[in-house]
């Protein structure tokens, strides 16, 4: 199957499927496909999931320069972050998911609630039981206190820090919340939508107000003072882009050096390796290179942003994706580093 005829293979069953390729300096390949009656295009937005954290940790890379990955977290948030062992993990440890970090407690802040507030209640439970440093443990709650941390640095709320330090200058459309989007490009979008018995239900933008910022379910959103509780933006999850942006942030930041590779001796395969809002694929079992970059699994879409090393940069979104407790990457996804593998 080749990356032009992919997407048109997997809908039926998936809602959608979207591919976009491009290697070195050539141009910028797309092949979109959905069921009737769903509009999707290159430039269609959607609700981008994970793929956020890499705008999320570019936007505090962008205010404090590589060596804010070097101080203790507790010092930029102003307030005690100290694991159990009494180890103080540093803000590259968060962002590269080997701070000890768990989503035991949660990590979706309702509107109103303080990120130090919820700090208190939560107590241990953010952590899990090995020091900091010695594994990588994926965990979505390291997002929102790299978001808090840009937040106090900048005076700026994250998705207005994140338009103008990141995305503007990428030439990416897009934002957290919907932030800076029109209505008319508000109109171009696509649902997440999950499998239901009569098709497909939409789980999160089925409606979006015409400005402002808003929920996942549409509810009108009024930013926190920044710093206070940057939850409700989505540093985790809740960017909006298109499959244009996403092969973008393919081609920019994970085709980026960082600023360093963490490898704990302990790490959940197929993730070996991690820096700030990338991860590292060293041995993926569908693509003969290792592959940098983030994915993507929320309110049923999946997605991708990657890069080779080669030159090659492909990110992909499918959307009606079934629930699933199994992590990795789903068949469709295979499918698609075969495809590409050859280009």
């Amino acid at each position: 199957m080749t990356p032009d005829t992919l997407p048109a293979a997997l809908v039926p069953p998936l809602a959608a499927a979207g591919l976009a390729w491009s290697r070195g300096d050539g141009p910028a390949r797309f092949a979109c496909a959905a069921r009737p009656g769903l509009a999707f295009g290159s430039d269609t937005l959607w609700r981008a999931a994970s793929l956020s954290k890499m705008v999320t940790a570019a936007s505090l890379q962008a205010i404090g320069g590589p060596a804010i990955w070097e101080r203790p977290a507790a010092e930029v948030l102003d307030r005690p972050l100290r694991h159990p062992s009494g180890i103080c993990p540093t803000l590259g440890q968060i962002a590269s998911h080997t701070a000890s970090l768990t989503d035991a407690a949660g990590y979706a802040l309702a509107p109103g609630d303080r990120l130090a507030d919820w700090l208190d209640r939560a107590g241990d439970r953010i952590w899990h039981p090995d020091m900091p440093g010695t594994r990588l443990a994926y965990a979505n709650f390291g997002s929102l206190l790299l978001a808090a941390a840009a937040e106090r640095l900048s005076g700026l709320s994250l998705d207005r820090l994140a338009r103008e330090r990141v995305l503007d200058p990428l030439g990416v459309e897009g934002g957290f919340a919907w932030s800076g989007l029109s209505a008319a490009r508000r109109r171009d979008r696509m649902p997440a939508l999950r499998p239901a018995a009569d098709g497909f239900v939409a789980a999160a933008d089925g409606a979006v107000p015409p400005c402002g910022l808003a929920l996942a379910d549409g509810t009108p959103l009024a930013p926190a003072p920044p710093g206070v509780n940057p939850s409700p933006l989505g540093p985790q999850g809740g960017l909006r882009l298109s499959l244009r942006g996403a092969l973008r942030l393919a081609q920019t930041l994970a085709a980026a050096t960082p600023s360093g590779w963490t490898r704990p001796a302990r790490a959940e395969p197929p993730v070996v390796a991690a820096a700030p809002g990338l991860l590292r694929l060293e041995a993926p079992e569908d693509h003969p290179r290792p592959l940098t970059g983030h994915w993507a699994d929320a309110y049923g879409i999946r997605a991708g942003a990657w890069t080779d090393g080669t030159g090659l940069a492909f990110a992909y979104v499918l959307n009606g994706c079934p629930e699933t407790e199994e992590d990795g990457l789903s068949p469709p996804e295979r499918a698609i580093l075969r495809a590409v593998a050859a280009l």
